[in-house]
Formats: structure tokens, sequence, C-alpha cells
């Protein structure tokens, strides 16, 4: 009985594929970056939205965006490649991810006015370019884990994401937020 037992138990861990687990593992951790960096996107989004005289709130929640982005990146970076099936379970956090940063995107070209009125275009330009930095850097490390035959697509789904970091930062350029 207990031979058979163990031969059983031998059997069922001989037989088992440590790849699969690695990619559940890889798909939770990419996706726990995402909705990290969701999170600090809300968090900057509240920040705008109550921004008037003082900046700092803002510039604390953007710093805690770049960190959450940049240390994002680096677990994914971490991780092993995804397969196809598994590369699938990202649309979903990717697409919410694109809808919060469209809010704030929404939210700071509404406050551009206090912005300018209060000197704060080169602080909020910086930090929006440092975030589009680093979202760049996110955005490429994890379309490296989806399969190579794929990262095109994988590639245009995300570039939504960059275009709205990207007029983000053209909308609060030198060029285009002046302080009064």
């Amino acid at each position: 009985m207990r031979f058979t037992a163990s031969v059983v138990l031998f059997a069922a861990a001989a037989t088992a594929s440590a790849k699969p687990l690695v990619i559940e593992r890889s798909l939770a951790s990419i996706t726990d970056v995402l909705n990290s960096v969701q999170t600090s996107i809300d968090g900057l989004d509240t920040a705008v939205k109550g921004l008037n005289t003082d900046a700092a709130p803002v510039l604390a929640a953007s710093n805690k965006l770049v960190g959450t982005i940049g240390s994002g990146t680096t677990t994914v970076q971490a991780s092993a490649g995804l397969a196809l099936f598994d590369a699938l379970g990202l649309l979903a956090p990717v697409e919410g991810l694109m809808k919060h940063a469209q809010t704030l995107l929404v939210d700071l070209k509404g406050k551009k006015d206090i912005v300018q009125k209060n000197g704060f275009c080169q602080a909020i330009g910086t930090q929006i370019s440092a975030i589009n930095d680093k979202g760049n850097g996110l955005i490429n490390a994890t379309v490296s884990k989806v399969p190579e035959a794929y990262q095109g697509i994988a590639k245009g789904l995300a570039q939504g994401f960059a275009d709205i970091f990207d007029d983000a930062q053209d909308n609060f350029s030198a060029g285009n937020c002046v302080n009064a």
C-alpha cells in the first residue's frame, strides 16, 4: 500500500509540468503590476482633482506613480514569458488601465489653468515626462513577455496607454504650458 502510494505520487510529480505554474505566476505577477499602476494612477488623479495652490500632493502622487511603474517594470522583466492564452488575460487589465489613465488626462487638462496660474508648468511637465518614460519601459517589458509572433499586436494595444501620456506630455510641455 505504501509502495503504491509512493509510486502514484512520484508518477504524478514526474508528469506535472512546472512551466504552466511559472506562466500562471507570471500572469498573476504582471496583472498585479498593472493593478498597482492603476491604483497609483487613481491616487494621482485624486491629487489632481484637489489641485489648487499647493502642488505638493500632486508631486507626491506622481512620484509614487513613477516608483510604482519602475518597480513594476523590474517585476515584469523578471517574469517568465507568457503563452498566448495567458497573454490574453492581460487584455482586461490593460483596457482598465487605459480608462483610468484617460480619466487622469482629462482631469489634468481641466486643471491646466490652475497649473499655469500658480507656476507649476515645469514641475508638472517634468513629472509627466518621467511617468511617460517609465510607462514606455513597462510597456516594452510587458510586450516582451507575449509570444514573439503576437508582440506587434500587443504593442499596438498598449500604444493607447502610451498615446495618453504622450498627449499629457505635449499639453504640459514648455511650449504649451506657460506660467502666468
